[in-house]
């Protein structure tokens, strides 16, 4: 089994909005599946999350007017998770309700090999962190109780690990122990999330769990001291999976490269070698507090 990871899109419906004033996020998408153009064997693409930057129905289809035929190229199967960015009542207008109760953008996707892909919606209306409720939990745990032939993929936006940086800490996965519980024992073999913007490996439990780069900026959790910072980048994330024993740990191999949306608004190609953004302590405290988990 191959997996094409793709997370944080930030797509507009207006083509001439950029995000952080600085990256055409359509551009940035058409230039990676380009670059992503010679794969083979994919059968499944995921996309983890804030597919859109504002939300709207026009940025959801113009998702998929670029997915759709590249997923059919490759012969694979497409899923899209929502993110803390995300609308998924103006999702839901371009590809349907989920698959149970609404407002939940969570679904089911089988490949024709028999692999499964669950995608649950973790999205928070008005907040950056993310959260599941006990009804998508139990959701879940009906559905894992019938194990898929190939296995489950689970895809979220919100990674169900440890952030590296503050910023990212304060808007990071609500519930892991409860989550952590729902797929133990069942038939998940990875979890696939975004949100986080850069590549990031660890496990849920024995889950192995892949956090992929961002499409529209890629963050830099290491060179930031005490700022939170991104750099004009984009990149993707092949999942591969040997097929000998149901318990093999995924091949990973992530690229990055240099952001074809980035379109300095005065012009001096300098600019791209500056961070998309770089916050200090004060705007990071500013973030948190619109976003942030509400303290009562």
């Amino acid at each position: 089994m191959r997996i094409l990871h793709l997370t944080d899109t930030h797509l507009f419906a207006d083509p001439a909005a950029r995000h952080y004033d600085r990256i055409a996020t359509a551009d940035a998408l058409r230039a990676v599946l380009e670059n992503l153009s010679g794969l083979r064997g994919v059968d499944l693409v995921v996309h983890s999350g804030d597919a859109s930057e504002d939300g709207s129905v026009a940025s959801y289809r113009l998702l998929h007017e670029m997915l759709d035929p590249f997923a059919a190229r490759l012969g694979a199967k497409l899923v899209v998770a929502m993110g803390n960015h995300d609308v998924p009542a103006a999702y839901a207008q371009v590809a349907g309700p989920g698959d149970h109760a609404a407002p939940y953008q969570d679904r089911v996707v089988t490949t024709g090999d028999g692999a499964r892909a669950v995608v649950l919606d973790t999205s928070v209306p008005g907040a950056g962190y993310g959260h599941l409720d006990t009804v998508q939990l139990d959701w879940l745990r009906r559905i894992l109780a019938v194990p898929a032939r190939r296995g489950t993929v689970l895809v979220l936006h919100h990674p169900p690990l440890a952030a590296a940086t503050p910023l990212l800490r304060a808007l990071d996965l609500d519930g892991l122990d409860e989550l952590s519980a729902a797929i133990e024992g069942t038939d998940v073999r990875v979890i696939l999330s975004g949100h986080y913007h850069h590549a990031l490996d660890g496990r849920l439990g024995s889950v192995p769990v892949h956090v992929a780069p961002g499409v529209t900026n890629v963050v830099d959790p290491l060179g930031a001291d005490q700022h939170e910072r991104a750099l004009a980048l984009s990149g993707a994330s092949l999942v591969e999976f040997d097929g000998r024993s149901a318990q093999s740990a995924p091949r990973i191999t992530t690229s990055v490269w240099p952001n074809a949306g980035d379109l300095p608004a005065d012009g001096d190609p300098g600019q791209r070698l500056a961070p998309v953004y770089d916050f200090d302590e004060e705007a990071v405290r500013g973030i948190v507090e619109a976003a942030g988990r509400r303290h009562v």
